[in-house]
Formats: structure tokens, C-alpha cells, sequence
């Protein structure tokens, strides 16, 4: 039986350190990159989440600028939804710029004395190529 001797050995193993460190290097790349696109992945969730919030208020403003619109603090009728602004409101400073808001309003008529209103807002935020919306509604009527 021969036995090797740590001369060999050594060579019979030379260029193994060079694939270990190979594999290492790939598996650390590929690590590498499977985080960059977790990160990246988490960062647009959050942006969503945010636009999509900031569209929601944006909607909520509509509507609430339009039920004062609807229901003017100066009159004891309400105006009716010939007095409601239809056109888009555009947000352009704090917390809702970039963001707009079109509303629109319809009124049924039960009977004489009997008016149902609703309002319908959407909300719409941009973000470099992000965009959000939002559509909320409410509905009044009059009590006679």
C-alpha cells in the first residue's frame, strides 16, 4: 500500500482554493442581488401605500368642499348640484401636492318635499411614473 506524502497531497489539491472562492463569489452575488430587489421591491410598497393614502385625503377634500358647495352655511335650502364645481381641483402645496380631485353630484327626487344627493370624488396622486386613485362617495338629502 502507498501512502502519500504531504508533497503529493499538496499538489493533488492545488487550484481546489480557486474554486472555493469561485463558488463563494457567485453565491455572495446572488445573495447580493436577491436583497437589491427585496429593497427595491419594499421601497415601491411603501410608495403605493403613501400615494394611495394622499389620494384618499385628496378625495376626502373633494367631497368636503362639495357638501359646503351643496349645503352653502348662508342658506336654509340647499343649493342643488347645479352649484357644485365639477372641474378638477388641482393640489399644489403641502401634503396633497401633485394630487387632484373631481367630484360630481346627482340629485334624485322621491317625492315633492324629498331630495337625495350624491356625491362621488376621486382622488388622484403622481409620483414620478406612479400614479394612485381613489373613489369615495357620500349621500345626503334634504329633510322637509
Amino acid at each position: 500500500m502507498r501512502h502519500s506524502t504531504p508533497q503529493t497531497a499538496a499538489k493533488k489539491q492545488t487550484g481546489s482554493a480557486l474554486v472555493v472562492a469561485i463558488f463563494v463569489i457567485v453565491v455572495l452575488g446572488l445573495l447580493v442581488s436577491v436583497l437589491s430587489k427585496l429593497v427595491r421591491t419594499s421601497s415601491d410598497s411603501v410608495t403605493v401605500e403613501v400615494l394611495g393614502s394622499r389620494a384618499f385625503m385628496a378625495a376626502q377634500a373633494g367631497l368636503q368642499r362639495s357638501m359646503v358647495e351643496l349645503f352653502p352655511l348662508s342658506q336654509a335650502d340647499p343649493a342643488g348640484c347645479s352649484e357644485v364645481d365639477s372641474s378638477p381641483r388641482n393640489y399644489s402645496d403641502g401634503g396633497l401636492a401633485q394630487c387632484r380631485s373631481t367630484v360630481s353630484c346627482r340629485e334624485f327626487h322621491y317625492t315633492a318635499n324629498d331630495t337625495h344627493y350624491r356625491l362621488e370624488s376621486v382622488g388622484q396622486c403622481e409620483a414620478g411614473n406612479t400614479t394612485t386613485t381613489r373613489k369615495l362617495a357620500i349621500e345626503a338629502r334634504t329633510l322637509q
